[in-house]
C-alpha cells in the first residue's frame, strides 16, 4: 500500500495561530484479575470491541488537480497560491473572456500563470483548448507539438460559465477535429450536460449521456474522454461500462459531500450552487461508492471556480464553488468516512497521470489530524471570495511544503 500511516504527531508542530491540535483520548484500559477466568473472558471480549485509535498522519504522493479554474488578473493572483500549495500540477480550464481557443493564446495564458506563482513554487499548469464549432484539425496538431497543451475542453454552448462560444453540434461540426485528436492522443474533456430547455435541470447529465456521449464513444471508441465533475449514478454506470484507459471521470469535493438539499437548508445557499447542480442523495452515495472502490477510472478534479462574493449573492448568482484551499482536506474526510483511506492516494495522485500518460509525482505531502478553521473569505483586489466550508473547522490539515 502506498499510503504511509502513523499514529503520532509532533509535540510542537508549526501552525498558524488559528490552527489548534486535536489529540484523541487515550484508549480505555481494561484491568483483568489473573485468577478469575470469568473476568478474564469478559475483559477479553470488551477489549476486542475497543476501536483502535484514529490515524493521526497520512503521507501520500503529491496530488494533481485535473480540473481547475484560475481565471486571470487579480483573481488569478489571489487564488493561484492556494492550488500551488497542495497540488503539483493542474489541468487549467480555458473558459476565460475571451476563451482560450488557440495554442498561441494557451501559451500566453500559461506565462501569465507562471508569473503569478509564489516564489519558489514548482507548480505546473497543464493547458487546454476551448473547443468551438470552428476549431480546426490543424490547431490540434499545433497544440500537440507545443508540449504544453494536454487536452481539449467541450462546453456545450450555454451550459455553464463563459460557455456561450461552445459547441452547438459535436458530431455534426467537430468530427474532423475529434478524429485528429484520436490520431494525436489528445483527450477530450467533457462538460456533460445538454442545454435543451425542455430537459429538467436535474436530468441534464443523464440526457447528455444518452443523446451525445454514448453515440460519441460508439463513433470514436479510441478517443480518450474525461467526463468532468460527474454528479449522477447514470454517469458512474456509463463510465464503468466503458473501456478502462479510454473513458474516465473527475469528481469534485462538493459532489462527494453535498446533495441538493444543501442548496436550500436555512434559506437559499448561493455558495453551494454549481454546475452541474448538486443531485439527490442516492446519486451522491453512488459517486462516493465508485470513487472509494479503488477503480482506476476516477481521479481528483476540484472544479474549483472562484467568483466575487457579490456575484454569488445577487439576483442572478454565478455558478461555481471555490474549493482550492479546502479540497484536499475534504477528500480525506470522504475516504475516511468510507473506511477507504488506503484507496485515497490512487485517486488523488496516480489515476490522473496514468490516464494522461504522464509520470507520477515524486514528492510527497503530509496530512495531519489537526483541526483548522476555514477563513470566511479570501480577499482579492477590491473584493472577496467565499470558499467551500467557509467558517467551518476541518479535521485534516495538509502540509504547505512538499516532502522529497
Amino acid at each position: 500500500m502506498q499510503v504511509a500511516i502513523t499514529t503520532t504527531v509532533s509535540a510542537h508542530p508549526h501552525r498558524k495561530p488559528l490552527v489548534s491540535l486535536l489529540r484523541p483520548s487515550p484508549p480505555h484500559r481494561i484491568r483483568v484479575h489473573p485468577f478469575s477466568h470469568r473476568l478474564s473472558t469478559r475483559a477479553s471480549a470488551m477489549s476486542s470491541s475497543v476501536l483502535p485509535p484514529p490515524q493521526q498522519q497520512l503521507t501520500i504522493t503529491r496530488p494533481d488537480d485535473w480540473h481547475l479554474h484560475l481565471r486571470d488578473g487579480e483573481v488569478l493572483a489571489a487564488v493561484l497560491p492556494h492550488s500551488a500549495r497542495h497540488f503539483q500540477r493542474a489541468i487549467i480550464m480555458p473558459n476565460l473572456k475571451p476563451p482560450v481557443t488557440t495554442t498561441a493564446r494557451a501559451l500566453e495564458y500559461r506565462e501569465e500563470i507562471l508569473r503569478a506563482l509564489p516564489l519558489g513554487s514548482s507548480f505546473t499548469p497543464l493547458m487546454t483548448l476551448y473547443l468551438t464549432d470552428t476549431t480546426s484539425p490543424e490547431e490540434i496538431k499545433i497544440a500537440r507539438k507545443s508540449g504544453v497543451v494536454f487536452a481539449v475542453k467541450l462546453y456545450p454552448a450555454g451550459a455553464t460559465t463563459n460557455s456561450q462560444d461552445g459547441v452547438t453540434d459535436i458530431l455534426g461540426k467537430c468530427l474532423p477535429v475529434l478524429e485528429e485528436m484520436v490520431r494525436q492522443g489528445m483527450p477530450l474533456l467533457v462538460h456533460g450536460e445538454v442545454t435543451d430547455p425542455h430537459v429538467d435541470t436535474f436530468d441534464r447529465e443523464k440526457v447528455f449521456i444518452e443523446r451525445i456521449l454514448a453515440p460519441l464513444v460508439q463513433k470514436l471508441p479510441q478517443l480518450k474522454i474525461v467526463m468532468e465533475h460527474i454528479t449522477t449514478m447514470d454517469a458512474v454506470n456509463f463510465v464503468e461500462s466503458c473501456k478502462e484507459g479510454h473513458v474516465a471521470a473527475t469528481v469534485t469535493p462538493q459532489h462527494l459531500l453535498l446533495n441538493r438539499n444543501a442548496l436550500f437548508q436555512g434559506g437559499l445557499q448561493p455558495h453551494n450552487y454549481c454546475l452541474p447542480v448538486l443531485k439527490r442523495e442516492t446519486h451522491r452515495q453512488a459517486i462516493v461508492s465508485a470513487v472509494t472502490s479503488g477503480s482506476r477510472q476516477y481521479f481528483l478534479g476540484t472544479d474549483s471556480a472562484p467568483h466575487d462574493k457579490r456575484m454569488k449573492e445577487c439576483s442572478c448568482g454565478c455558478a461555481g464553488i471555490y474549493s482550492a484551499p479546502v479540497a484536499l482536506s475534504l477528500y480525506v474526510k470522504v475516504f475516511e468516512q468510507a473506511g477507504a483511506l488506503d484507496k485515497l492516494e490512487a485517486f488523488t495522485s496516480f489515476n490522473g497521470p496514468d490516464f494522461y500518460g504522464l509520470p507520477r509525482n515524486n514528492s510527497k505531502i503530509v496530512l495531519r489530524r489537526s483541526g483548522w478553521k476555514v477563513p470566511t473569505t479570501y480577499p482579492y483586489g477590491a473584493g472577496v471570495i467565499v470558499p467551500m466550508s467557509s467558517g467551518s473547522t476541518l479535521e485534516w490539515l495538509p502540509s504547505d511544503q512538499p516532502e522529497e
